[in-house]
């Protein structure tokens, strides 16, 4: 295998739902005029990348936002792929609601959680779950034999899940990765072969 290889990761634009200010996981939410702008303005930072690969989340919001770059940097449809295990966590009981709407709704579940004390939202998915499925995934991807660039389209839980885990970091580690709306994240591995190191090229890179 020659050359070093390139994850690409993309978290959705803006949706019809405020992803900015509430929670959406399952909600399968589109993304808002706002959400497609900020998308197309985030392909000139991709652009030049021929993807082998573009992997998405099956919600609409990531999807389109597949689609949307896809379009504009000319690549392949026939290379498109979703997989379930890139879905959002489910924050069940508190999907929708906006940090002070569950504060009133679960007091003494958002206390716990303000602390970090928590194993998922009120009818929500376990953290345990949802690490194991993306870590899956990821690990999956890392130990295929591929080269050049992967595209993979998803929410803010699960870039950072995916970091996590091919960054060799424990699942509920305390970090800094800022994954903004419309943000890309690049991991790099050199060699590229399944067991080398991967390192963090770029963060939360917006346009």
């Amino acid at each position: 295998m020659n050359g070093g290889r390139r994850l690409w990761l993309v978290r959705h634009g803006e949706t019809e739902g405020q992803s900015s200010i509430r929670y959406h996981g399952r909600n399968d939410v589109p993304l808002s005029d706002v959400g497609r702008a900020q998308i197309r303005a985030l392909a000139p930072l991709l652009d030049g990348v021929a993807f082998a690969r573009i992997v998405h989340s099956p919600l609409q919001r990531a999807a389109e936002s597949a689609r949307i770059l896809a379009e504009l940097l000319g690549q392949d449809r026939e290379r498109f792929r979703a997989e379930e295990r890139l879905r959002e966590i489910s924050f069940g009981a508190c999907e929708g609601m906006t940090r002070e709407e569950i504060h009133a709704a679960f007091p003494e579940f958002w206390a716990q959680h303000q602390v970090g004390d928590i194993e998922g939202f009120p009818d929500g998915e376990k953290r345990v779950d949802f690490t194991t499925r993306v870590a899956s995934f990821a690990h999956e991807v890392a130990a295929e034999d591929w080269s050049g660039d992967l595209l993979v389209v998803s929410h803010r839980g699960t870039v950072r899940q995916m970091l996590r885990a091919l960054l060799g970091m424990p699942p509920a580690a305390k970090d800094s990765f800022a994954v903004d709306l419309a943000s890309v994240t690049v991991l790099h591995q050199e060699p590229a072969v399944p067991g080398a190191v991967w390192q963090l090229e770029l963060l939360g890179a917006v346009p």
